[in-house]
């Protein structure tokens, strides 16, 4: 199960104006469609994109209004985070805020203050390291906990804490005014102060004022959001006689992963470049299915380059999708080929955090069960002119068929 996680579904007036999928050179997710199954799925009946962690919680086949109560939780798992009953986790990301002229330190949280960057200027895990440290100092309580993390993104375990209070993900406000973004309902003064405070500490670090000096932004303010309690999830196990392993970089998708009771493989960060990364998937990936059922890859597309203020040009996207056509997909369906029980099963989900009224973006899917002799159209292709007309298919109840006889 390849899954690519935020490819751009809109058209580019760089592109003709055409989309991603339709101008990439992509001849392996071609042949994939042209032999396998296309389709789209959605969540036609909800308010939410299906993309992230909550896609993959739907892929397994898990119904995401009964299991998914938010990414804290799973990123408590990942980070092997124990919570008791009446705890809260949550997402605690370090984001860049600026106001009109400055960084904002003569601001207080409001209109006046706008999301620059939600991963706090490209923040690396050891300067994160050194900012948590100075906020455990003065900001743990008995009821507030900090958890060490990955580059920007931590975890906060509230006990006793508002598991419905209001908290925006912080990507939506990106370019624009906090204000409407800020947490609300009972509790939110609470974490507003906590955020104010984190400002104060983070503001006169040295690490930051060494980003300034070099030219970066500083990570100058700790955005909690994405809270939820404790969930116990049935494991894959449990339901079906699955073993499984997942790659990932991802917190909370390595948490999902953890939950359904499936084992988790890192990728170093040491790994040289994009081309490099994948092609070791695909060993990782043979590896793993020398003794599982099922491995799950998850490539994160595009939403590094969506956190940063400055627009993506629809070029590096289409750069980005024809390494993963040439280095996973491509080794991927050789090593489906070279054997008559293994599938591939691809998704491309998309990358907006929003749903627009009336409209559900998709995510596109194939799945390839090896090479047909015949019947096959030579001018099917793996783009959403392909898939438009398919009807909208819930994951969910994609999982069994998924792993389901010949």
């Amino acid at each position: 199960m390849v899954h690519i996680d935020g490819m751009p579904t809109h058209s580019f007036d760089e592109l003709g104006p055409r989309t991603v999928l339709q101008v990439a050179n992509i001849p392996f997710l071609d042949e994939l469609a042209r032999h396998g199954e296309l389709g789209r799925f959605a969540f036609p009946e909800e308010s939410r994109v299906f993309a992230g962690e909550l896609a993959f919680l739907s892929l397994l086949g898990y119904d995401t209004q009964k299991w998914y109560v938010g990414p804290g939780v799973f990123e408590s798992m990942n980070l092997e985070v124990m919570l008791d009953r009446n705890d809260v986790a949550f997402l605690c990301d370090f984001v860049t805020l600026r106001a009109k002229d400055d960084w904002g330190d003569g601001k207080k949280l409001g209109s006046a203050l706008i999301m620059d960057d939600v991963s706090g200027g490209g923040l690396e895990t050891e300067e994160a390291r050194e900012l948590l440290d100075a906020i455990n100092e003065q900001l743990v309580s008995e009821n507030i906990q900090f958890y060490m993390g990955h580059q920007a993104r931590h975890l906060m375990v509230w006990a006793g804490g508002n598991a419905k209070i209001g908290c925006r993900d912080p990507r939506g406000a990106l370019g624009q005014s906090i204000e409407g973004f800020l947490a609300t309902g009972d509790g939110a003064e609470i974490l507003r102060e906590l955020m104010e405070a984190s400002r104060m500490i983070l503001r006169h670090h040295p690490v930051n004022q060494e980003r300034v000096n070099a030219g970066l932004k500083p990570a100058n303010c700790l955005w909690p959001w994405g809270q939820s309690k404790q969930a116990e999830l049935p494991t894959l196990q449990e339901r079906w006689p699955i073993r499984g392993a997942v790659v990932s970089q991802d917190g909370p998708y390595r948490g999902v992963a953890m939950a359904a009771g499936l084992h988790v493989v890192k990728i170093e960060d040491s790994v040289a470049n994009e081309s490099d990364r994948l092609e070791k998937m695909v060993d990782i990936a043979a590896k793993i299915l020398e003794k599982h059922d099922l491995a799950c890859l998850h490539v994160p597309f595009s939403n590094q380059m969506l956190q940063q203020e400055q627009p993506v040009s629809a070029s590096t996207f289409v750069e980005n999708l024809e390494q993963v056509d040439e280095h996973l997909i491509g080794p991927l369906q050789k090593l489906c080929d070279e054997t008559n029980e293994t599938r591939l099963f691809v998704v491309a989900t998309s990358c907006t955090n929003k749903v627009e009224e009336g409209r559900h973006p998709y995510s596109r899917y194939v799945l390839y069960e090896g090479p047909k002799a015949d019947g096959h159209q030579s001018t099917v292709a793996f783009h959403d002119e392909e898939v438009s007309d398919h009807p909208l298919q819930h994951a969910a109840n994609f999982f069994e068929r998924f792993f389901g006889k010949k």
